[in-house]
């Protein structure tokens, strides 16, 4: 590594008051985009003082503004924006259907691969959230029941929209016992 290189990668500490007001604004400008404090001070050094004293070393290559705008009075990049409310989606969906997968795992009795049932149930998220888990967990429960060694697994059984079978025990089945079922009345 040369001198320059060395001297370069230096970092260095450095130190300020604000107010009150001042703090107040850039707390909640972390709470809103998910920046730490230092990485918000590099920014503004690197998008407002920087290009003052036109030293273009400051200002690192890969920093590229973006268009801004505002909330609650306060600039906030729209792509900071957008990554932070997605990252909140995601932790939303990912709080849901924790919750569900729990509600569905204390009702089954069948508790078999809990990882994989967790993985189905978030790739099947959009059938799934609108069903009461412990209903659907009921369901399972009959299917293992009644199919015994022969009964999917949980994450199988939902996968495949086992939860909308219906079973009609009207049906002979000679003694047989054969997964009938019949369309479901509101479809």
């Amino acid at each position: 590594m040369s001198e320059e290189e060395k001297e370069e990668g230096k970092s260095y500490t450095t130190s300020f008051r604000l107010n009150e007001s001042a703090n107040a604004r850039l707390m909640l400008f972390c709470e809103l985009t998910g920046m730490r404090k230092s990485e918000v001070v590099k920014a503004a050094i690197s998008q407002f003082i920087a290009p003052t004293i036109q030293n273009a070393n400051v200002i690192p290559p890969y920093y590229n503004p973006r268009a801004h705008t505002c909330v609650d009075n306060i600039i906030i990049s729209k792509d900071i924006m957008k990554n932070n409310t997605e990252a909140k989606n995601k932790d939303a969906k990912k709080e849901e259907t924790h919750a569900w997968f729990q509600a569905f795992w204390e009702v089954c009795k069948n508790q078999q691969f809990a990882r994989r049932v967790v993985k189905t149930i978030r790739l099947n998220w959009d059938d799934l959230s609108q069903l009461d888990p412990k209903i659907v967990a009921d369901k399972y429960n009959q299917h293992f029941h009644e199919k015994g060694n022969y009964a999917k697994h949980p994450n199988s059984w939902l996968n495949d929209g086992g939860y909308d079978n219906h079973v009609n025990n009207s049906v002979s089945t000679h003694g047989l016992n054969f997964d009938v079922t019949t369309k479901h009345p509101d479809d």
